[in-house]
C-alpha cells in the first residue's frame, strides 16, 4: 500500500523536482549577479547601444541573442547552421563566450526572404579543456531558433529551444547542426539540466524579437569563482547523486508526513 502511495505522489514530485532545479538556475544567477557579467567583444562594439536599434535597420525579420554564462566554465567551437535568413555580416558569426561572460548574437533576413531560422551549438569545457562523460562522450550546449511565420506580425509566437546532447567526437560538423536543429523544432523545450549543467532560453513576440540564453551550473567545481559553497549543492536535483533512489526516499518522507497528520 505504502508503494502504490508514493508510485501516486512521484509524478507531482517530478514536478517539484523539476521546478527546483530551475530554482537552483536562479539561485546560481542571484549569487553571481549579472551587474558582474562582463562583455563579450560585440557587446562592446555596441558601446551601450541597444543592438534591436541595429537590427531593425538591416532586417524586418530576425533575432537578438542574448547569452549570459553564470558559468566557470567556457562555451567554445561554436557551430551554426542557418535554415533559414543570414548571420549578419558584422554580429553574427558566433563564438567562444567565457565562463561569466555575456554577448550577442544577431540573425535576420537582410529584408529579402521571410524567416530566420537556425541553431548553434557550443562545446563545453573547463580550463580550456572538454568536459567527457564516462571519458568517451563530449557534451554540447544546443540552441534553436525559428521565427515561422511567412507573414510576420507583432503578435507572432516564436519557438525557441535549448538542450544538452553527447557527442563521441569533441568537433561536430554543419550536416550534425542540422539534424540537432529538426530534433529541437520537433520536441523545444525552454529549460534543460544535465551532468550538472543548467540552461534557460526564452524569446519575445513579433517580427524582431529579443532571446535569452542563460547557462550555469550547479557543481562548486564549475561554479564561477565569483560563487561559494551553499545549501544548494546539498540537495540539488540536477546533480547525478540525486538519482531515483533520493526520489523514492523524498516519496516516503512525504508519505509519512501525510500518514502523520492522518493519524
Amino acid at each position: 500500500m505504502i508503494l502504490l502511495n508514493i508510485l501516486i505522489l512521484l509524478p507531482h514530485l517530478t514536478t517539484i523536482i523539476a521546478t527546483t532545479t530551475e530554482d537552483t538556475l536562479e539561485h546560481v544567477i542571484a549569487e553571481v549577479g549579472k551587474d558582474k557579467l562582463s562583455p563579450g567583444k560585440y557587446l562592446e562594439k555596441f558601446k551601450g547601444e541597444d543592438p534591436k536599434k541595429y537590427l531593425a535597420t538591416v532586417g524586418d525579420v530576425g533575432i537578438v541573442l542574448d547569452i549570459e554564462n553564470y558559468s566557470g566554465l567556457e562555451l567554445v567551437d561554436p557551430v551554426i547552421y542557418v535554415h533559414a535568413g543570414y548571420k549578419d555580416e558584422k554580429y553574427g558569426h558566433p563564438h567562444n563566450v567565457g565562463g561569466t561572460q555575456k554577448e550577442v548574437f544577431l540573425y535576420h533576413n537582410y529584408k529579402k526572404v521571410k524567416r530566420s531560422v537556425g541553431s548553434i551549438s557550443w562545446m563545453i569545457t573547463k580550463d580550456g579543456k572538454p568536459i567527457w562523460e564516462n571519458e568517451s562522450k563530449v557534451s554540447r550546449l544546443h540552441f534553436m531558433w525559428d521565427l515561422p511565420n511567412y507573414y510576420c506580425k507583432p503578435e507572432t509566437n516564436n519557438t525557441v529551444s535549448v538542450g544538452f546532447h553527447s557527442h563521441e567526437k569533441a568537433k561536430i560538423t554543419e550536416e550534425q547542426q542540422t539534424e540537432y536543429y529538426d530534433h529541437h523544432l520537433k520536441r523545444a523545450r525552454v529549460f534543460a539540466h544535465h551532468n550538472h549543467f543548467l540552461a534557460r532560453v526564452n524569446i519575445s513576440r513579433g517580427c524582431l524579437p529579443s532571446v535569452l540564453l542563460q547557462f550555469a551550473s550547479s557543481k562548486k567545481d564549475y561554479k564561477s569563482g565569483q560563487v561559494g559553497s551553499s545549501i544548494v549543492d546539498k540537495l540539488n536535483p540536477a546533480d547525478e547523486e540525486f538519482s531515483l533512489l533520493s526520489i523514492l526516499l523524498l516519496s516516503a518522507g512525504v508519505l509519512m508526513g501525510v500518514v502523520v497528520v492522518v493519524v
